[in-house]
């Protein structure tokens, strides 16, 4: 029997009707929901005025403190500012945002990439004559075109998932952004991976959406044996257990982002054969046409979603314009705080390290100066008795004194001493930047690294000190050497002037007096080199003082300690600034769930929500006191008008637990920890964060919004 095709405009009659009260009720809803967007846009600028003057306060601070290093105090300040500059454009974006959404009426964008029959489906919308429809595999849709379709506004963008196509993708996605439902199309071969990204980026906007599968097949002509051909092979592609296995495969991409897609309805069509009984030369199989291209139904799926959650949806949007911006805000901030802290942390592992090897460093350092010391005084004072012996009665015994001092090559031998002391430090130096530079990471918040691998760099270049110091070492050597033997000269002498007077016959007297003048000699040579030792300690001593100790390590400990403290004010900031933006989500969000009970008329009376997390398009997570039953009919609404999983936490004043309960069984218990600053839980370890799978991540993430801890390995 050969089927009856019913005349398009008698199916969708009542739909006519339907959408007419819909979208009137639509112009009431948009104006509820621009009316709250506003109120939530004023108290985020409130937010945002009060986390800006405590950044101010904090820079205040930074320039008003004589204790801290100027450069670090300056990268500071700049990433505060930074901080400051973005959340005061945040309301400013917002505002712009909720503008561009009330300009619209109830508005639908079409997704998909290049060819896959996005401006088909405008063509039989329009009942174009398909110039706009593209000829071979170039990209068709360059610009944002709008029309309209029983009142609805319809925006068709550029394609999407090409690979040369990014700038068309964010035009595509700022006109999603302004769009109250989402119509993406893919094609019944494989589906592609850089589709279902850019459909988990719709989502993730809190958009609804219904997904075409669109399949493929040509009609080559309108005659008889075509138009037969062309039936057949439509038949194996229409064939619901080949696009029900499409479906399934695009599906499953959305293991990969740690959701389920089954909110999304899916209609299958051929676009192509609706677009063909649109055509004179097709009329006379026209409604064979159309009902094999299934358009009438993917009509029907639009229009009920339109009719049935409409006003809702359009409500929802000027929600989540503010919510989407928000929740990503303060995720940035509590990521990069939790980021700064443990750096902070490695820090002052780093800092306290340095620190007791600055203190070993020192010791040892005066240890090994002592044994140089020692060295050179035995191997002088072993040259004394054979010195006195030979130079007793001789009258250049000082510079003969100085040529064996010079024979000791002490000037050559302090320096290999403090090179050896320089290279230890450089060396030490060198491995904290290595070190730094392996477990610091970088994000856009971060403390400036390179800020602090420069200062490392520049104190160890240190060596020029050193040769000037050393230098003045064999100064102060020759100065010894040439002033204490003056009285040497005179003994000799006076010794020749009693030999000379005096004759053989006072020689007794005069094998005394030698005896004499060698014990004075020995002993002013003693004295000699307890000067030279002791202005050698001195000098050598106050090298490593005052250029390796004093003027190396010790300012690096301090700038150290000062980088320490700034990690963890930038952290504070950052964290204090996303629990106010994390307060206000949550009132926002609060709004919106009793809006959604309210469309569902719903009853919940004696049941009290104390918190709300949400990731839109995603999942809900509530907050309900013990004792609480929240009825499971409700969930399920809420869960289908949101098309959000619905999870529930219960209070009961057990922060550890509430953790748990959110984050759910992707962790084990034994894996998490609470970590208290001053009393106060402040941080949450999972300490194997970076293996958990995608849909824990989520959890996580809604965890961090109802605990308010910064969540880190």
């Amino acid at each position: 029997m050969k089927p009856v095709f019913l005349p398009r405009s008698q199916k969708l009659k009542s739909f006519d009707e339907k959408l007419h009260d819909t979208l009137r009720a639509c112009q009431t809803s948009a104006q509820s929901g621009r009316s709250r967007a506003l109120e939530a846009l004023a108290l985020l600028k409130r937010t945002v005025s009060s986390a800006s003057q405590q950044i101010t306060s904090e820079i205040n601070k930074l320039q008003n403190s004589p204790l801290r290093d100027r450069d670090v105090s300056t990268s500071l300040e700049s990433q505060l500012n930074k901080i400051r500059g973005d959340l005061e454009q945040l309301p400013i974006h917002l505002s712009h945002d909720i503008d561009e959404l009330s300009s619209t009426g109830f508005a639908i964008t079409v997704f998909g990439r290049t060819m896959a029959g996005k401006s088909t489906l405008m063509e039989i919308l329009t009942h174009g004559n398909g110039s706009s429809i593209g000829k071979g595999s170039q990209r068709t849709t360059r610009d944002v075109r709008t029309y309209t379709y029983k009142e609805l506004q319809i925006t068709d963008v550029p394609g999407i998932a090409a690979f040369e196509g990014k700038d068309d993708e964010q035009v595509a996605f700022e006109a999603a952004q302004k769009s109250d439902l989402v119509i993406f199309l893919i094609t019944d071969d494989a589906p592609q991976a850089a589709e279902a990204e850019c459909l988990q980026q719709i989502l993730a906007l809190g958009k609804p959406v219904v997904c075409l599968i669109n399949a493929k097949a040509n009609l080559a002509s309108p005659s008889a044996l075509d138009f037969k051909l062309f039936k057949r092979d439509l038949a194996k592609k229409m064939d619901s257990n080949h696009l029900d296995e499409i479906k399934n495969q695009f599906l499953a991409f959305g293991a990969q982002y740690g959701q389920e897609w089954k909110s999304v309805r899916f209609a299958y069509v051929h676009l192509k054969s609706a677009y063909l009984a649109q055509q004179p030369e097709y009329q006379a199989i026209k409604d064979e046409l159309y009902y094999l291209s299934r358009f009438s139904y993917v009509e029907q799926v639009i229009l009920d979603e339109v009719c049935s959650k409409g006003s809702f949806y359009k409500s929802k949007a000027f929600t989540d314009t503010v919510i989407v911006p928000l929740l990503k805000t303060e995720e940035v901030l509590f990521t990069n705080s939790a980021q700064n802290s443990e750096q902070g942390t490695i820090l002052i592992r780093k800092h306290k390290d340095l620190m007791q090897w600055s203190d070993n460093f020192e010791k040892s350092a005066k240890e090994r100066i002592e044994s140089f010391l020692s060295q050179i005084s035995q191997e002088l004072r072993n040259e004394v008795s054979s010195f006195a012996e030979y130079n007793y009665d001789n009258s250049n015994a000082s510079d003969a004194w100085q040529r064996v001092i010079e024979s000791k090559h002490i000037n050559e031998r302090a320096e290999t001493v403090l090179k050896q002391l320089h290279t230890d430090c450089s060396q030490k130096l060198d491995q904290l930047q290595r070190e730094i530079n392996a477990e610091i990471k970088y994000n856009q918040y971060n403390f400036d690294q390179n800020l602090f691998i420069d200062k490392i760099t520049n104190w160890r270049k240190v060596w020029g000190w050193a040769a000037t110091a050393i230098g003045a070492i064999g100064g102060v050597l020759l100065a010894i050497g040439g002033l204490a033997f003056a009285p040497f000269a005179l003994v000799g002498v006076v010794v020749s002037g009693i030999l000379s007077f005096f004759g053989f016959k006072f020689t007794n007297s005069y094998e005394s007096k030698v005896q004499r003048a060698r014990e004075k000699l020995a002993n002013q040579l003693n004295e000699n080199i307890d000067k030279i030792i002791y202005n050698l300690r001195k000098k050598m001593n106050d090298i490593l003082y005052q250029n390796l100790i004093k003027g190396q390590l010790r300012p690096m400990i301090k700038t150290m300690s000062s980088i320490v403290d700034s990690v963890f004010t930038l952290s504070r900031v950052q964290r204090e600034s996303a629990i106010e933006l994390n307060i206000k989500s949550q009132e926002i969000n609060q709004l919106l769930i009793k809006e959604a009970i309210a469309f569902n008329g719903l009853s919940l009376s004696g049941v009290k929500i104390i918190k709300v997390a949400r990731i839109p398009g995603y999942a809900l997570m509530l907050v309900i006191p013990q004792d609480t039953k929240f009825p499971k009919e409700a969930s399920k609404a809420l869960s289908y008008l949101l098309k959000e999983k619905v999870w529930f936490v219960i209070d009961n004043n057990n922060l550890y637990s509430m953790l748990r309960q959110a984050i759910g069984h992707g962790c084990e218990r034994d894996q998490i920890r609470i970590q208290k600053v001053k009393n106060q839980p402040l941080i949450a370890h999972i300490n194997d964060l970076e293996h958990v799978d995608a849909s824990t991540q989520n959890r996580i993430r809604l965890a961090q919004q109802l605990t308010q801890l910064l969540i880190m390995k």
